[in-house]
């Protein structure tokens, strides 16, 4: 793929333009490169996407995906050569596609991804970790549905907000958001942080039960739990170093 030397120019205007500094011949041309190859992706994408849904004319109730590479859009696993099932929904892998068939879960799942949570979703949520979960299951507080392994044993477990109707919130309420931090160097660091750490839980979603069974961590014990885990934190970092530096030191004296 070539990119003539006008393009590279175009681009490097644009550049400074955006950016309000002058930008070198090679910034400007790894930038046009790269978004050349990131539209050449795009396009290879979306050629790919019309042969399936052409291809899916011909087969409405759907059909395998040639090659490996696919991640299933329910239990997001990673799917083998063969072992896949591509139709209206999305593309999932045969267990959770054999699941829909049996009717353990609806097929409409895998497309509306807002209308469900995942083990791992509540545990980011709202701290819960898995023993309380499956407490709460066992006595009724919230209904799961179970995607067995081709009818033995859980492949996955899935809590449907429509199946527990007051007691989970829209996934959107509970969303974490991305917080900036400046460090001494200059240097900004993008991490994200629990929607509780902006709004007051309770009055935030008043009226979901969930709220019932859950306990909010007091600012004073949440800041020490926090400078408890800086400084585990910052022992481990240590001791990587040591090692690491020990390492190099008897590669040195071999």
């Amino acid at each position: 793929m070539q990119i003539s030397q006008e393009k590279i120019q175009e681009m490097k205007d644009l550049l400074e333009k955006e950016h309000g500094r002058e930008f070198t011949w090679e910034e400007a041309s790894d930038a046009a490169y790269r978004l050349a190859g990131l539209a050449e992706i795009m396009f290879d994408s979306w050629k790919e996407e019309c042969r399936r849904k052409a291809k899916l004319e011909e087969n409405p109730n759907g059909f395998k995906l040639d090659g490996v590479g696919y991640t299933c859009a329910i239990c997001g696993q990673g799917t083998q050569a063969g072992e896949n099932w591509f139709d209206k929904w999305g593309i999932k892998c045969t267990i959770c596609q054999n699941a829909i068939n049996k009717k353990e879960i609806p097929a409409s799942l895998a497309k509306h991804k807002d209308g469900w949570y995942t083990k791992y979703d509540l545990e980011s949520a709202f701290n819960l970790k898995t023993p309380a979960l499956k407490s709460w299951v066992k006595d009724g507080v919230i209904k799961s549905r179970i995607v067995t392994h081709n009818g033995r044993g859980v492949h996955t477990e899935l809590f449907l907000i429509k199946d527990n109707e007051g007691f989970l919130p829209p996934k959107k309420m509970v969303k974490s958001q991305l917080v900036s931090e400046k460090h001494e160097d200059g240097s900004i660091w993008h991490h994200s942080e629990p929607w509780y750490r902006f709004v007051d839980p309770f009055e935030h979603l008043k009226g979901y039960k969930i709220m019932e069974h859950v306990r909010v961590i007091p600012p004073e014990e949440m800041k020490t739990r926090e400078e408890e885990k800086k400084k585990k934190e910052e022992v481990r970092g240590a001791k990587l170093r040591a090692q690491r530096e020990a390492r190099l030191k008897n590669r040195k004296f071999k």
